[in-house]
């Protein structure tokens, strides 16, 4: 620090030189969000997916689907509108077939050949309201195209699988264009291309406004706290430094701004405001005129303790680096790259805007803020209660994951799964992975079919869900062609006479079918895919053991296992939740390490991680009362909120140490530290608590439970050290 301020006229170049780089790096950022980022891609989840799904020789066409939503049930007049729509829709540049209720049809196979028939017939309004009477002995071809309550609908349209986003974003308008021609009452356009898209829009306009509030926020706590322009100025300028630096390191690097590291420049932000706070205060506590002078000594009292809350903090986040995720070593390795960011602004470029600047002092409310005296029985007292309810708490934790959880708005991308939720046959993806046990036994069996069929039954019955994909489906529908295109026929029949035609049809229509899409004859499986209502991951995953065991008992010939993005999300979601535990164990363990090495004492390491340790259970305790469900978007937080609120205890303790140093008494030297650093504590969390709470008003869930429980940690770790921790260095230095 006295370095700099000796050389601050290069310090100055040097850091409008970096600063201008990194600005200019900002021009290249850019937001999205990769689904395979998400998977841990060694897990044994994500590879047997991997190898299963390579067996398959054709990819299932890609399609978009047109969702249209009336207040009213389907009727003669809206069915004509929606064949209109289904018509013009063909046009549209790029789009291979389209297929809707509408110009749905059925085949029959006779022996005089294949026999086409419309499922909906629109000769005339009495045909029509027939034909609708007996679609509901159609449920495969019903549940696929209409909503429960009759008012929804979906088109499909197939396209190329390699189409660019651009031309997906001009589909969606002009099929909006031709919509308006029709009188629906909602019309969305559902692709997954599309919907990153979109989520990727809403990322880069909810970054920006956190990013506005927060630093408005802190702007006002500044001046009432500094009470001086240079007091918002100079915290200020790190703070956009800090931000500017990451964020161009990131766009430098190459890598994208995902639901994830969208919250860095909150974090880096406020961290930097942390290190700058604690400096500011201790320099402001000098009453020398030397400037040079006061900023030794600040740099006496206070580096220590900076480089150690940088180090404590840094390695939280790396921490993160084991689990093998794409978007959680991105987050780690830039938070991390952030915070040592911070502390070198604050080391260099800090006092040399502190020797230009006015006297800087720190507003006397935050006196009136701290406790006058310790308060042990009543400290100990809310603290056992606290522990009590947070330990009822923490048995009802469960892992729990949704994917996508509405926060309440009403942007496009939140209305798309809504309406696929909550109107169609939901949004959570499942896969359902099959393969014949014995080699020499076919998928067109009698016996294999009959048993696959129990499986999509299972799977449409305790799942809510309509086979999209499925080889008995297949079947099934087959079956019903060769019968007279009659309900009771849609099974699978009992004798192999009658499957073998069956069998013959199916390869006969392959490719029309295809078939080799989700049929391997060479690996003997095939799987059903479908979209599920989402009841959550806890829930699936009960259904899903209830599924194995039903499969162990009903279908002994077939092995059966899960598959698709939704089941390796909810595995790594319990993996990473199980991992974290560890992560802690080593930073616990390191925290404890050092504070004892600093203060050549073991038992006051041991108990002054205790004010960092309550934070995390109380956080625990929060996401059990409320459900918020164990995840990816919750584990994340005990890295973040142990890394940050154990840098308020390392000031603390430096702090302490210097007072016993100078020979005071040992209860007069932990009055003195609340009185002095506990100020700057105060502040620093008010910080914080601002920057993280933020994210409270994010429109990701993700962003917003890592605000909500960060804040509530930072609170309690707040409590901790100004009542929590001086009881407990009294009582150390008690029994000695």
């Amino acid at each position: 620090m006295v370095f700099a301020t000796r050389y601050r006229k290069l310090v100055l170049l040097l850091f409008s030189i970096i600063t201008a780089f990194f600005t200019y790096q900002l021009t290249k950022t850019s937001f999205g969000q990769n689904m395979d980022d998400f998977f841990d891609k060694d897990e044994k989840v994500y590879l047997f997916n991997k190898e299963f799904f390579s067996h398959f020789k054709e990819e299932l066409p890609n399609t978009i689907m047109v969702g249209v939503k009336n207040d009213k049930a389907l009727d003669y007049e809206t069915a004509l509108a929606i064949d209109s729509f289904t018509n013009s829709i063909k046009l549209i540049n790029e789009i291979q077939s389209v297929y809707s209720l509408t110009n749905q049809q059925l085949a029959l196979f006779s022996s005089v050949g294949t026999i086409p028939y419309d499922v909906l017939n629109l000769d005339s309004e009495e045909e029509f309201n027939q034909s609708l009477l007996e679609l509901d002995s159609l449920q495969d071809i019903k549940n696929k195209f209409l909503g429960k309550d009759n008012k929804s609908s979906l088109i499909y349209a197939i396209i190329n699988d390699s189409i660019p986003l651009e031309s997906l974003k001009l589909m969606r308008k002009q099929t909006d264009s031709i919509a308006k021609q029709f009188n629906f009452g909602d019309v969305f356009f559902v692709n997954t291309k599309h919907n990153e898209f979109l989520i990727s829009e809403k990322i880069k306009s909810d970054s920006g406004r956190l990013v506005t509030i927060a630093f408005i926020l802190i702007i006002l706590i500044l001046l009432y706290f500094f009470r001086s322009l240079a007091g918002v100025l100079i915290p200020f300028s790190i703070i956009v430094s800090s931000v500017v630096w990451i964020i161009g390191s990131i766009a430098l690097f190459g890598y994208e701004i995902n639901v994830l590291t969208i919250a860095i420049p909150v974090i880096v932000g406020v961290i930097s405001l942390s290190d700058v706070i604690h400096i500011i205060s201790r320099y402001s506590e000098e009453q020398g005129e030397d400037k040079i002078e006061k900023i030794r000594a600040t740099q006496k009292d206070i580096l220590k303790a900076i480089i150690l809350t940088t180090l404590t903090t840094s390695f939280g986040f790396l921490s993160l680096l084991n689990s093998n995720i794409q978007v959680f070593n991105e987050f780690s390795i830039f938070t991390a790259v952030g915070v040592f960011y911070a502390f070198f602004l604050a080391y260099f470029l800090l006092p040399v805007l502190l020797y230009y600047s006015k006297k800087i002092t720190v507003h006397n409310t935050l006196d009136k803020l701290t406790p006058k005296k310790l308060w042990v029985k009543p400290t100990l007292i809310v603290t056992g209660i606290a522990i009590i309810f947070s330990t009822l708490g923490i048995l009802r934790v469960k892992h729990n994951n949704f994917v996508y959880e509405n926060m309440g708005e009403k942007d496009e991308i939140t209305s798309v799964m809504n309406f696929m939720e909550y109107d169609m046959y939901g949004i959570r993806d499942l896969t359902i992975t099959i393969k014949v046990k014995d080699s020499n036994a076919s998928l067109f069996n009698q016996k294999i079919l009959a048993q696959l069929d129990k499986i999509e039954n299972f799977v449409e019955d305790k799942y809510q869900a309509t086979i999209n994909v499925g080889l008995a489906t297949a079947a099934k529908q087959v079956n019903r062609a060769l019968n007279g295109g009659f309900a009771t026929r849609y099974r699978i029949p009992e004798d192999d006479y009658e499957t073998k035609k069956i069998r013959s049809k199916l390869v006969q229509n392959a490719k029309l079918l295809k078939l080799k899409g989700f049929v391997s004859r060479e690996n003997n499986s095939t799987f059903i895919q479908t979209k599920a209502k989402d009841f959550g991951s806890y829930e699936t995953r009960k259904t899903n053991r209830e599924l194995l065991e039903f499969a162990k008992i009903n279908t002994p010939d077939l092995e059966v296992n899960f598959g698709g993005n939704a089941f390796i999300i909810d595995e790594t979601n319990v993996n990473v939740s199980n991992d974290m535990i560890w992560n802690l164990v080593i930073i616990v363990l390191f925290i404890f390490l050092m504070i004892s090495f600093i203060f050549k004492s073991f038992p006051i390491g041991f108990f002054s991680l205790f004010p960092n340790i309550l934070p995390l259970i109380a956080i625990t305790a929060i996401v059990g009362w409320f459900d918020f469900g164990m995840n990816i978007g919750t584990t994340i937080v005990y890295t973040i909120a142990f890394g940050i609120a154990v840098d308020d205890t390392i000031h603390f303790l430096g702090r302490y140490k210097i007072e016993l140093d100078k020979g005071n008494k040992n209860y007069d030297s932990i009055i003195t530290t609340i009185q002095t650093s506990g100020g700057a504590i105060f502040l620093t969390t008010l910080v914080l608590v601002v920057g993280f709470g933020v994210l409270i008003l994010s429109n990701f869930y993700a962003n917003y439970i890592t605000g909500l429980l960060v804040t509530i940690s930072l609170v309690v770790a707040l409590v901790c050290d100004l009542y929590l921790l001086p009881v407990i260095l009294n009582w150390l230095r008690k029994r000695k």
